[in-house]
């Protein structure tokens, strides 16, 4: 199954599999059963392989080379450094999204990179996704969705018929994971945190969100072609924008005028390979 939010199988289907299979756990925001981390890599491999069979890798080692430089620099500031961050362009000029997996590998959609206007922008989005993973918030989401012994009996291989279709739809749904308010306003603290110790100006991060809400208005007015599938699962509300703009004035501003978005090494090195 491709991950794409007008595919993606209901996270109800899930429920329906791991309560057929008898192993559904009851759990709540407060007392998650947060899986460890290797079995968050296991997961994320297992996902990875399955998105990897259905979408097209950008076949330009330059951009991609290029794009994973980014994200270890962004990476290196992370206070979680017991994953492996990967980071792969994914070629579809008409979706315009960016998703991490629970394990730290990272897809960048060629749409999303097209509506960037410097590299700052980009990082900004990456640096986001970072923090979903720095925080756990995968491991986090899955298990209060399905429960633990469901998310276990799949990463052990455990019914194996159930397991590939559910890592199937696992994988499906990747693109349109539903974080929780508090977990999207901690991401976006965290990635603003990352965006700035790494040398970029942090202003970007709250310019590409406003122009991603502005796409999702003319969207719906019928006068944006493209499926902004980004927005499905990060909705750019006034009042997150808000925390963005205020997150920004906590960085000295002399040091936020000295950081640059590297817009001549964007258009040289991604806008114009991708025209």
């Amino acid at each position: 199954m491709r991950p794409n939010v007008s595919h993606a199988i209901p996270l109800l289907v899930l429920f329906l599999i791991a309560t057929a299979a008898g192993c559904l756990t009851t759990t709540n925001e407060n007392a998650l059963n947060v899986l460890t981390t290797e079995e968050e890599i296991q997961l994320g491999r297992k996902m990875s392989s399955e998105i990897e069979k259905e979408e097209k890798r950008l076949d330009n080692p330059a951009i991609q080379t290029y794009v994973r430089r980014i994200g270890e620099r962004l990476a290196q500031q992370s206070p979680r450094q017991d994953v492996p961050y990967e980071f792969t362009v994914i070629d579809n000029p008409e979706i315009v999204n960016a998703f991490a997996l629970p394990g730290g590998h990272m897809y960048i959609y060629t749409g999303l990179m097209m509506m960037c206007d410097n590299e700052a922008e980009l990082a900004s989005v990456m640096a986001h996704e970072i923090g979903h993973v720095a925080a756990k918030h995968h491991g986090e989401t899955l298990t209060r969705q399905m429960g633990y012994q469901a998310l276990a009996d799949i990463i052990l291989g455990r019914n194996a018929s159930q397991g590939v279709q559910a890592v199937s739809q696992l994988a499906a749904n990747a693109a349109a994971m539903s974080f929780s308010r508090a977990q999207e306003r901690e991401a976006d603290r965290l990635g603003m945190d990352f965006l700035f110790r790494a040398g970029y100006k942090p202003e970007p991060m709250v310019d590409f969100m406003r122009k991603l809400a502005q796409l999702e208005q003319e969207q719906g007015e019928g006068r944006q072609p493209r499926f902004l599938q980004f927005m499905a699962s990060h909705p750019a509300t006034e009042e997150r924008i808000a925390s963005l703009d205020a997150f920004v004035q906590t960085y000295p501003l002399d040091l936020r005028n000295q950081s640059p978005t590297y817009f001549d090494r964007y258009k040289v090195n991604v806008v114009d390979k991708l025209k």
